[in-house]
């Protein structure tokens, strides 16, 4: 079993120019870069004027995996609680602990199941208004 933390950091479409900005000041690059427009299927996200919007990218911070994504157009952007704490573990009854645990009082926002990128993840905002992403991936 392998476990993992990570910060997810959302912006409000800026999010190509604070990864930019961020891997300067740490001298690091960032990892694969996705954006709406390279999502599998058909997404609503993938509309023109948000095909160029960043979905996922990371960097390296100090030994930390650090995520980044622009909000959906869809999705309300608060700057100073638009962090989401992101835990994962290759042991899916460890996921489904963490993700059954933070759901208590809490806001199930996507429930735990399979997806396009991980073969167990959900995302939850728990009883004091923290959003989680809880993630499984195979060694």
């Amino acid at each position: 079993m392998s476990s993992s933390f990570s910060v997810f950091m959302n912006f409000d479409g800026n999010c190509k120019e604070a990864v930019k900005f961020y891997a300067d000041v740490f001298g690091t690059i960032p990892g694969k870069t996705m954006t709406y427009s390279e999502m599998p299927g058909d997404s609503q996200y993938m509309k023109s004027e948000y095909a160029d919007k960043i979905m996922y990218t990371d960097l390296q911070i100090a030994g930390t995996t650090v995520m980044f994504s622009d909000v959906p157009w869809d999705t309300k952007h608060t700057a100073g609680t638009n962090i989401v704490m992101s835990p994962g573990s290759t042991d899916e009854d460890e996921v489904r602990r963490w993700f059954n645990g933070l759901q208590a009082g809490g806001q199930v926002i996507m429930p735990l199941g399979e997806t396009f990128f991980s073969k167990l993840y959900g995302m939850v905002i728990d009883k004091y208004g923290i959003c989680w992403n809880v993630t499984c991936s195979g060694e």
